[in-house]
């Protein structure tokens, strides 16, 4: 019996101090972790499986759309909501949306060994017509049940299920602490789908449920681990060919050959190019190798067991998946390791070029120093001969103006004063000159 409260009852204030103190994202993540729940399954019954990629800009349109489906069928898709199951008549759909993908299950009560056309599993014929996003995986499952007294056959024999399949690349193990038994192939077969059957050996309903999202899972986060493939072989040509000539480079750069900076120019030209194939393709190889580790935390949670003679779910993912995986780390690995030699490289490259740079500033330095010197030596000649120059016309000055003294003073020994005139003139021009040479010498000092 629920207990009705009144605004003011004791029980109503409790829980607005609660709302009130709520962090955040408190009500979001209980119900991501209530969430992603197949429903109760009981066998046999039939499932078809699609799944869509879609864009970022497709999500909202998606997300209406099944608001709208999800309305009629008198179901409530409020925001954050990423899965609901919806009774459409006869069939019950399970819808789930995840970060770049959307499911869509189809699941219809009843036994049948045969695969039909997909499309007789919707509602209506166009009923994707309206969804966004594109096509990237779908499956069909048959759930068979273990009839009793007859632990190791149905009414369809083992052979017969193995004959739905290609037989060379058949796979059956035991699953579910060997309380069921799958059989599948990964291809794609005339009805334009894969195929998969369950054989519960004594599961309960939720069990059958949580191991049929456990295949689902499987095989959606396997293909999406392989998105990263056509990147990988791509990269792995552009890489060889960057590595070779980076080689050729480090080559020259050895034997000093080349001109650095066109060899710089080189270098700063496949660093450019090696950071566009990181951006273009790290991205998704990033994203292969999380879906290749669900895959196999998947796969550990189905808790297989090997037959005899059949290929398991493990062998097929050691044997295909594992090597793809290998190969796109090994692509991440040698582009960062490029991105490292072309970084080394550069600064090689900048480190010598900036070492001939200090060399011949150095000779630069040199050359104007004893351009300086010969200017100065040439200054000191002009000086000198300035000097020599400013004593004849100081001398000369001065025997003009004694010429003229001796005609107003007849008495004045004018031989005598011409005579003394020479060496004065010479000690005074010189006594001026040292005085103007000093602040030269004390600055060069």
């Amino acid at each position: 019996m629920t207990t009705m409260s009144t605004p003011d009852s004791p029980l109503a204030r409790q829980s607005s101090w609660l709302q009130s103190r709520n962090h955040p994202q408190r009500d979001l993540l209980e119900k991501e972790l209530q969430q992603r729940f197949f429903p109760a399954l009981s066998a046999p019954c039939r499932i078809c499986h699609f799944m869509l990629t879609l864009g970022t800009a497709s999500r909202a349109a998606e997300f209406s759309l099944m608001q709208q489906r999800a309305l009629q069928a008198g179901v409530l898709l409020q925001e954050g909501d990423s899965d609901v199951n919806l009774q459409l008549g006869g069939i019950t759909l399970r819808w789930e949306r995840h970060s770049e993908f959307s499911t869509y299950s189809f699941i219809v009560p009843g036994e049948s060994c045969d695969f039909a056309d997909p499309a007789q599993f919707l509602p209506a014929p166009d009923w994707f017509d309206l969804v966004p996003g594109q096509l990237f995986r779908v499956v069909q499952l048959l759930i068979l049940k273990q009839l009793p007294g007859q632990p190791d056959i149905t009414k369809h024999s083992a052979q017969t299920l193995a004959a739905m399949f290609a037989t060379e690349h058949c796979i059956s193990s035991l699953v579910a602490n060997q309380q069921a038994q799958i059989w599948t192939d990964f291809r794609k077969h005339p009805e334009g789908g894969g195929r998969m059957v369950l054989l519960d050996k004594g599961l309960s309903d939720s069990a059958l449920a949580r191991l049929v999202q456990q295949l689902f899972d499987l095989g959606n986060y396997r293909k999406l681990s392989l998105l990263g493939w056509p990147l990988t072989r791509q990269a792995l040509a552009q890489l060889h060919s960057l590595e070779q000539q980076l080689s050729d480079i480090t080559q020259r750069i050895e034997q000093q050959q080349g001109s650095d900076e066109k060899m710089l120019q080189e270098i700063s030209q496949m660093a450019a190019q090696t950071e566009h194939l990181i951006a273009n393709n790290s991205a998704r190889l990033e994203a292969s190798a999380a879906y290749y580790q669900l895959t196999l935390d998947r796969l550990k949670a189905l808790k297989e067991t090997a037959l005899d003679g059949l290929m398991s779910l493990q062998d097929f993912s050691e044997r295909r998946l594992t090597p793809a995986f290998r190969t796109a780390q090994s692509v991440l690995n040698r582009q960062r390791s490029l991105s490292n030699r072309l970084g080394r490289s550069t600064e090689l490259l900048r480190t010598r070029i900036s070492l001939q740079l200090e060399r011949q500033n150095s000779k630069l330095l040199i050359s104007m120093e004893k351009r300086a010197r010969q200017q100065l030596q040439l200054q000191t000649a002009v000086e000198r001969l300035s000097t020599v120059a400013i004593c004849y016309y100081a001398v000369q000055l001065l025997d003009k103006g004694l010429s003229s003294l001796s005609l107003l003073w007849p008495a004045l020994p004018l031989q005598l004063m011409q005579a003394l005139s020479l060496p004065l003139v010479v000690v005074l021009v010189s006594l001026l000159w040292y005085q103007l040479r000093k602040p030269g010498r004390n600055h060069q000092n």
